[in-house]
């Protein structure tokens, strides 16, 4: 697993929440690309590397890179697999249940839950202080 360091400095005017996920990215981009590629093909596994690039550039995030975050979290957590329309649900069928990615998938979802839900209340603290302060003025 390649080990990267996101280094994003922020603007002063616009507070960064997205620290967890930049770290997480960090140390499980690789895992994250190819679990992607195994429950979604390569279209989901490029929008891995889109979201990387994304978190790598932006200070704070953007709306797009929070859904492609979410697209994600979707994704390892299987909530298209019984959609028949849907590619994930072909590659979730050929997936061995005793296979050991899926425990690592497992871990991966869990702990990308996590920071993204982290980010969320980072925002919400942030978002409940600006109106505190803004209702102080």
């Amino acid at each position: 697993m390649k080990h990267e360091t996101f280094n994003l400095s922020t603007r002063d005017d616009q507070p960064d929440c997205a620290d967890c996920v930049r770290q997480y990215f960090g140390a499980h981009r690789d895992a994250l690309w190819h679990v992607a590629r195994l429950l979604g093909g390569y279209e989901a596994a490029r929008n891995v590397g889109r979201l990387a690039e994304d978190l790598e550039r932006q200070a704070p995030i953007s709306r797009r890179t929070k859904r492609l975050l979410e697209d994600l979290l979707d994704l390892l957590q299987l909530k298209n697999v019984s959609d028949p329309d849907r590619v994930e649900m072909g590659y979730f069928a050929v997936i061995d249940p005793s296979d050991p990615v899926v425990e690592e998938i497992c871990i991966l979802t869990d702990g990308l839950a996590q920071v993204i839900d982290e980010m969320r209340a980072q925002e919400c603290d942030l978002g409940h202080e600006s109106h505190a302060q803004r209702g102080a003025a």
